[in-house]
């Protein structure tokens, strides 16, 4: 089947990005910046939406968010390029999705503990309350952390779960 969309993001934003979506499938290569973060967070909420996932549009794009943020916090420029480059994708499995994100930095998240009122250190913590599951393994030339979260039964617009972080 044809791409749903196949084009680099505009110019006039300063984000370098490519999106490539198929049903149940979206996959992004972007520079992260500051910039790039809520413009690819609007695109996964676009195709949570389209795939009728409404009950999971905001633990989805929460971890997505903290996903990106922390590859532009933790993640070295490219020496050549100065851009941290990475991968986003999510993935509709049977009764479950999956977001991952691919960086080039071959160091593994580290989980910190954050006080509840720290400005800084509570992704994980948030990515690990919001998902049903996640981690991270060794990829080509980085990591890949990653989440799944299961996709809710019965109607399409449940609302979001919430657990407590651990």
């Amino acid at each position: 089947m044809a791409d749903l969309l196949e084009m680099p993001a505009p110019p006039a934003t300063g984000v370098r990005a490519t999106t490539r979506s198929k049903p149940g499938h979206l996959e992004i290569d972007l520079d992260v910046t500051s910039e790039a973060v809520p413009i690819v967070r609007t695109i996964v909420l676009a195709h949570l939406k389209l795939w009728a996932l409404h009950g999971l549009t905001e633990p989805v794009t929460l971890t997505v968010s903290e996903l990106l943020t922390n590859v532009l916090k933790h993640v070295p420029s490219d020496a050549r390029t100065g851009a941290r480059s990475a991968r986003l994708t999510v993935t509709r499995l049977p009764g479950a999705l999956n977001v991952c994100v691919r960086d080039f930095d071959q160091a593994f998240p580290v989980p910190t503990s954050a006080a509840a009122d720290a400005e800084d250190g509570r992704g994980l913590q948030l990515v690990r309350a919001f998902a049903d599951d996640f981690g991270w393994a060794p990829a080509n030339s980085g990591k890949d952390v990653w989440a799944n979260f299961t996709i809710p039964s019965g109607k399409p617009s449940d609302g979001p779960r919430r657990r407590e972080a651990s």
